[in-house]
């Protein structure tokens, strides 16, 4: 593992950096509160249908900060892991080794097909849809079939198919279980990822400018020095971050919530200083306290490892080498 090109933060103490960034954060966030305050306006009087739009992104930034939580995306990968069922066949792109998302999208694409009996599909409109065209109909049920044996080939097939679903699997049935849900990891974030762009501009500008700034953090500080370590933290970072907008936001809406609803953009825009402090915060704090390399001193050529002799008792002399 190589070494990031880091440069440090500071050299300084950490308090002394601290409060001469806290000063520095201010004034920048009271600029950008201005700047923000200034530009909402001017787009409100620009057009009607700037207002709307400039409302939206307010709207989609509250609903992100209460759906699209850390806590929230953490519970969308769990339940999204628990709830599917995993194989080892590369089924979909999109949603890689799910069964179940197969299974319901195979049931999108061929609504009349009810169920599968013993390898024959059951449909329960098969003679008017035959007779209306039987080469149509027996290749799309051979096209069916094709897929959905595809799906059942790559299923842990005893690990998931019990003939009593009214008691529990025992024990060993859970840990085969378990190990399926590796499978389905990058399903996982895949999924969780599309939930983040699902909820619009302001999902994405919300999670980019937090990975923004927890990134710039992290590539200028010395500690973590690794950059397998830096990309391990840069996740757990950058959710404190996605934390301390949602907090500036809340303050922004209980306070200024009375004079106008539109408070989350502009919060934002005069929460980024303050994001950016606090993703400094724990890294210069570990810079400060790590060891620093003690400097090397000079030999002055008296060898001080030599055994010496007893110290002179008061009032002793001691005579000196080869006698008087």
């Amino acid at each position: 593992m190589s070494t990031s090109r880091s440069k440090g933060i500071s050299d300084g103490k950490f308090g002394v950096w601290l409060r001469r960034e806290t000063w520095r954060t201010m004034k920048w966030s009271a600029v950008a509160l201005v700047v923000g305050l200034a530009v909402s306006q001017i787009l409100l009087v620009v057009s009607p249908a700037v207002s709307s739009g400039w409302d939206r992104l307010n709207y989609q930034l509250s609903a992100v900060a209460l759906d699209q939580h850390p806590l929230a995306l953490v519970r969308t990968f769990g339940t999204r892991l628990q709830e599917s069922e995993y194989g080892w066949a590369l089924l979909d792109a999109a949603a890689p080794f799910n069964v179940t998302a197969a299974r319901k999208k195979l049931h999108q694409d061929y609504p009349e097909v009810a169920s599968v009996t013993n390898g024959v599909p059951a449909v329960p409109r098969a003679a008017k849809l035959r007779s209306a065209n039987p080469a149509a109909y027996d290749a799309r049920l051979a096209s069916y079939l094709a897929r959905y044996n595809r799906i059942e080939s790559g299923r842990f097939t005893s690990l998931y198919q019990r003939d009593d679903l009214f008691t529990p699997p025992n024990a060993n049935v859970k840990l085969g279980i378990l190990i399926t849900k590796l499978f389905g990891l990058p399903d996982a974030f895949f999924f969780t990822l599309g939930a983040i762009l699902m909820g619009g501009l302001a999902s994405v500008l919300l999670f980019s400018i937090v990975l923004t700034l927890s990134g710039r953090a992290l590539w200028r500080s010395r500690r973590p020095a690794r950059f397998v370590l830096k990309l391990i933290v840069w996740p757990v970072l950058a959710s404190t971050l996605v934390w301390g907008a949602i907090i500036f936001m809340a303050v922004a809406a209980a306070l200024f919530g009375g004079f106008t609803t539109n408070t989350s953009a502009v919060a934002f825009c005069a929460a980024i200083p303050f994001l950016y402090l606090l993703a400094l915060m724990p890294l210069q704090l570990g810079e400060s306290l790590m060891l620093k390399t003690p400097v090397a001193v000079k030999w002055d050529g008296i060898d001080r490892r030599k055994p010496r002799g007893p110290a002179p008792k008061p009032g002793e002399t001691i005579p000196p080498i080869g006698g008087a």
